[in-house]
C-alpha cells in the first residue's frame, strides 16, 4: 500500500499559510521587506481572480472551483476571470503563498519548465527569487541557486521574470 502525503501537505499548508506580498520595493514577509529571498517551491498550480473594481470578488487557488463553491467551467463570469498561477514556497522552514499574474506566470513556468529540461523537480532546488522595481509593481526575477541537497548550480543560472500578486489583492 503507498503512503499518499498531498492530504498531510495541504492540512500543513493551510495551518502554517502566509502570503507573500510583492511590491516595487522588494518582497513583505512578516512585516519584514527584503529585496530577495531563497526558497523551495512546494507546489504551484493554475489559480484565478474575479476583479470588480481593482478588488477582488471571487477567486479559486485551483483553477476549477472558487472559493464560493462555485465550478468555474460553469460560471458566467469566467471570461473576466485573471488567469494566475499559485506558487507555494518554503522560505525559512515557513510556508508562503504568492500568486503571479501575467508576464509573472508566464515567466514562472518558462523557468519551471527549464528545471523539467534539466531533469530538476521545483521542490528539489533552491530559487532565489527578488525584485526589480518596474515603479508601480514589482517584477519578479527566479534564479536556479543550487539543489535542495547542496550540489551548487552557480555557474548555470536561470532566470526569468515578471509581475506579481499580493497579499492585498485576496478576497476576504
Amino acid at each position: 500500500m503507498s503512503f499518499d502525503p498531498e492530504p498531510i501537505k495541504d492540512i500543513l499548508y493551510r495551518l502554517a499559510l502566509r502570503y507573500l506580498t510583492i511590491k516595487p520595493e522588494g518582497l513583505l514577509l512578516d512585516g519584514q521587506l527584503v529585496t530577495s529571498l531563497e526558497a523551495r517551491i512546494l507546489s504551484y498550480c493554475g489559480a484565478r481572480t474575479l476583479y470588480r473594481g481593482r478588488k477582488p470578488h471571487c477567486r479559486s487557488l485551483d483553477g476549477l472551483v472558487s472559493s464560493k463553491g462555485q465550478r468555474c467551467a460553469e460560471c458566467p463570469e469566467l471570461k473576466n476571470c485573471t488567469s494566475q498561477v499559485r506558487v507555494d514556497l518554503l522560505v525559512d522552514r515557513r510556508v508562503y503563498r504568492a500568486l503571479l499574474a501575467y508576464t509573472s506566470a508566464q515567466q514562472f513556468l518558462i523557468y519551471t519548465g527549464v528545471l523539467l529540461q534539466k531533469k530538476l523537480k521545483t521542490d528539489k532546488v533552491i530559487t532565489r527569487i527578488s525584485v526589480i522595481n518596474r515603479g508601480s509593481w514589482g517584477e519578479l526575477k527566479f534564479e536556479l541557486i543550487k539543489k535542495a541537497g547542496g550540489e551548487s548550480q552557480e555557474g548555470n543560472l536561470v532566470q526569468a521574470s515578471g509581475l506579481g500578486g499580493s497579499e492585498e489583492e485576496r478576497p476576504d
